[in-house]
């Protein structure tokens, strides 16, 4: 009966440990009854192997009654699958074994006795998860969600403890078990388990600081692309606002020259000279794009980039006064993307094959952005993403996705048969 106990403790801490580190919630009654109808089948099962078949019998087949169902179950519940499940079961093995390790060593001073060892690890169950949830979980967490990658790796530091821990089971309790209970042999035990749970967490720490190390480097680069778009913005007002201020001033002597040639009744005259302001207006207003006046600004000054470039352009744009885009993101956007468009355009030699397409509207509230142009030559792509050979080239595209997960967004960069296409949708 104590044995049965025993493992029913066990099993629940084994299963709150799993819970812990796959950020696992119980979203509805439903999933909470069978997780507590999967304690019950397991259980049933370790009591009719414990009563049936002898204790020893029991630990031998300990992996098959309790790691594997487990396994099973989470792969149909848990939203970590495959690799990323295997490590963290693995892992909370490692973790389980502790209060047995603390347990052991605190026997091998007043002779073994498997029900005190119950006690003991009872006991202990509660700390244990409370510095694993408080210290562990939020960096082993932060891994999880932020890597796809390098899993295989890591499930090699668990493998190695129990590599360890079996050669001195295997060695040391061949020909009497009592040889494994040793209090050598478990300093040896509880030695193996703080050097890997030291080597987890100096891989969580590390692993933390270097993606922290890469986001503040997105985060400057993006910085340095907003600084470079707001000047551009300032630039385009400032000049917008200048030639109207000059209009307006020449405003007067316009009209002035407008009414003598209507008097000395020159037609043609009025009509060439009234054309010509009609041009200087354009000039000096803001080209309306969409209702976003921040939009048509940034697009104002480099769409005349590519007009003198000679490249061909299509625009359909239809973008609200305001979004949940911020005005300064749409513009680190708009400003990388057709930047790098007209560079790729400016190196084919045909201005005819020169062409850009500039595609702007909302889906489902969101902004949806689609820039096309041509090019000539291969692009190169890393990970899905362009990469340039020339320095201090390809940080617009890494600004352009650092825009996009900040707001959740997705993107997609495509170059084929001499066409490249930017995709968002934020």
């Amino acid at each position: 009966m104590q044995n049965i106990i025993g493992s029913l403790f066990s099993l629940i801490f084994y299963i709150v440990l799993v819970c812990m580190l796959l950020d696992f919630e119980v979203k509805n009654k439903k999933i909470l009854y069978s997780i507590g109808l999967f304690v019950i089948v397991v259980l049933i099962c370790n009591g009719l192997v414990l009563l049936n078949y002898g204790y020893a019998t029991f630990m031998k087949l300990y992996p098959f009654l309790i790691y594997v169902p487990t396994f099973m179950a989470f792969m149909l519940i848990s939203k970590y699958k495959g690799i990323k499940l295997i490590f963290v079961l693995l892992t909370v093995i490692v973790i389980y074994a502790v209060p047995i390790g603390i347990g052991l060593f605190i026997l091998s001073f007043l002779g073994f006795n498997r029900s005190i060892l119950s006690v003991i690890c009872i006991i202990l169950d509660i700390p244990t998860a409370f510095i694993v949830y408080k210290y562990l979980r939020p960096s082993f967490l932060y891994m999880m969600r932020n890597t796809d990658k390098g899993w295989l790796g890591f499930c090699a530091i668990p493998f190695s403890y129990f590599t360890i821990i079996y050669t001195i089971i295997h060695f040391t309790g061949s020909k009497n078990i009592s040889n494994v209970l040793e209090r050598s042999n478990i300093m040896i035990m509880l030695l193996t388990q703080i050097l890997t749970l030291a080597s987890y967490v100096m891989i969580l720490r590390f692993f933390k600081q270097t993606r922290e190390h890469l986001a503040l480097q997105n985060e400057q680069n993006l910085l340095k692309t907003q600084v470079t778009a707001a000047q551009i913005h300032l630039e385009a007002l400032e000049d917008s606002q200048e030639k109207t201020l000059i209009y307006r001033h020449d405003m007067r002597h316009h009209l002035s020259l407008i009414n003598a040639y209507l008097t000395d009744n020159n037609i043609e005259a009025a009509k060439k000279y009234t054309t010509e302001v009609e041009k200087t207006i354009n000039g000096a207003v803001v080209e309306k794009y969409c209702s976003n006046y921040a939009v048509n600004l940034i697009l104002s000054a480099y769409i005349a980039k590519a007009k003198n470039e000679e490249i061909t352009l299509e625009t359909q744009i239809d973008l609200p006064e305001k979004t949940a885009v911020s005005d300064m993101d749409l513009c680190v956007i708009f400003a990388n993307a057709i930047e790098n468009a007209i560079n790729a355009c400016k190196n084919i030699p045909n201005p005819k094959d020169r062409t850009l397409k500039i595609l702007c509207r909302t889906k489902n509230g969101k902004p949806y952005i689609k820039i096309t142009n041509s090019y000539e030559g291969k692009v190169e792509f890393v990970n899905d993403m362009p990469v340039s050979t020339e320095e201090y080239h390809g940080l617009g595209t890494k600004s352009i996705v650092a825009v996009a997960q900040k707001y959740g967004g997705v993107y997609s960069f495509e170059g084929k048969n001499g066409v490249f296409q930017v995709s968002l949708i934020l």
